[in-house]
């Protein structure tokens, strides 16, 4: 087994943190309907953010920030269709 590659490992930590983000915002009395641009806002900052440290570049910010915005999305949905009763 070689190194853990830390781009991979802030990807996998920043989507379920976008999510709780997200669900945390919702229970202090932000629209349902806001959700998914929140995510989309939350994922492009922390990947922002990683740019402004100099580790990658802002195309690379920009790209990233989608994925982990989307990814939170789908995150969410896919446990709340399991979650649904008689599923």
């Amino acid at each position: 087994m070689g190194p853990v590659d830390p781009d991979a490992t802030g990807i996998v930590v920043a989507v379920p943190l976008i999510t709780g983000l997200v669900e945390l915002l919702k229970r202090q009395g932000m629209p349902t309907r806001w959700a998914p641009p929140v995510a989309l806002l939350l994922g492009m900052a922390l990947s922002f953010d990683y740019a402004v440290a100099g580790q990658s570049l802002w195309f690379e910010a920009l790209t990233q920030g989608l994925a982990l915005g989307l990814g939170s999305m789908g995150l969410y949905s896919g446990v709340k269709y399991y979650r649904r009763p008689g599923a």
